[in-house]
């Protein structure tokens, strides 16, 4: 991380409870861990709105749902268009219909493709001037059903180590019960601050953050 970033935050805190973290540094790699349906890829989306609202760059990687999905859940929160956003389709879809800043990879096991596309889409925001931008991963879970995890690792941590360099934030999903433990423990070693989401029996979302804090914060709830 370079010696500006110590100087350089990304806002969370219209996102995130302000009880828990209202920002991070540049640089920061968030792993947001929840179940299915508990509205991580949402939480992502906020917080890439977020950054789009003080003029800061993003983009999606979706390996879930096309990108016209993910594009339809975004413009409930912000105009697509009126952003700087870019968009890397894993699910072998056509795109995102009228967006033109779309780029397909063929399945969520083509680490290359993705990677290559990553690369691409940080050289264009460097040539543009872009140094605050907010990278989201929707999810990392369909890529272990592709690869198996060493390999995995491998990309992340490349994946992950280009975001820190260029200050940027990463965010990126997991559904942990999907995985063995051995599997999310490791992966969780490449990110800076893990999001823990979950749904209580009594109804609603609850949230706490762990590594980017001196200790893990309690269960705080969700709007």
């Amino acid at each position: 991380m370079s010696a500006n970033s110590e100087r350089m935050m990304y806002d969370l805190d219209a996102v995130l409870p302000s009880s828990l973290v209202s920002e991070v540094a540049a640089g920061t790699n968030l792993l947001v861990s929840g179940p299915s349906m508990a509205g991580k890829r949402r939480l992502i989306l906020r917080m890439l709105a977020q950054g789009a609202s003080v003029n800061e760059g993003g983009a999606i990687v979706t390996t879930n749902d096309p990108a016209s999905a993910v594009l339809k859940e975004y413009r409930e929160l912000r105009d697509p268009d009126e952003d700087y956003l870019q968009l890397i389709d894993c699910v072998g879809s056509q795109g995102g219909g009228e967006h033109e800043n779309v780029r397909s990879v063929g399945s969520p096991g083509d680490l290359t493709g993705i990677g290559i596309e990553f690369s691409e889409i940080a050289r264009e925001a460097n040539e543009a001037d872009i140094q605050r931008f907010r990278i989201g991963f929707d999810s990392i879970t369909p890529l272990v059903m592709y690869v198996d995890l060493q390999r995995l690792f491998r990309f992340l941590h490349v994946f992950t180590s280009q975001i820190q360099s260029n200050d940027w934030l990463g965010i990126f999903a997991i559904d942990p019960s999907s995985h063995e433990e051995q599997a999310v423990n490791t992966i969780s070693q490449l990110f800076d601050g893990i999001v823990d989401v979950r749904l209580p029996e009594e109804g609603g979302r609850e949230v706490r953050v762990r590594g980017i804090t001196s200790s893990p914060t309690e269960w705080v709830f969700l709007d």
